[in-house]
């Protein structure tokens, strides 16, 4: 999803949404943060892949940025 809207800032409620379907429930910050941080881990230590990078837009969501 992120890298599908690259550029554009998601909101955490978007991202929760679309990802999982559910109707937020209050704690989509702190879930979707949760999974933000594992695939910064994954795609950040890559050496195969181009420069990527997931930046947190404060208290608002997240941005998709790829060279």
């Amino acid at each position: 999803m992120l890298a599908a809207n690259r550029g554009r800032v998601l909101t955490y409620a978007q991202i929760y949404d679309k990802v999982w379907g559910d109707l937020p429930s209050g704690n989509e910050k702190d879930t979707v943060g949760y999974h933000i941080r594992n695939l910064r881990r994954k795609i950040c230590s890559s050496t195969s892949l181009p420069t990527v990078n997931i930046e947190s837009v404060r208290e608002v969501g997240y941005r998709f940025n790829s060279a």
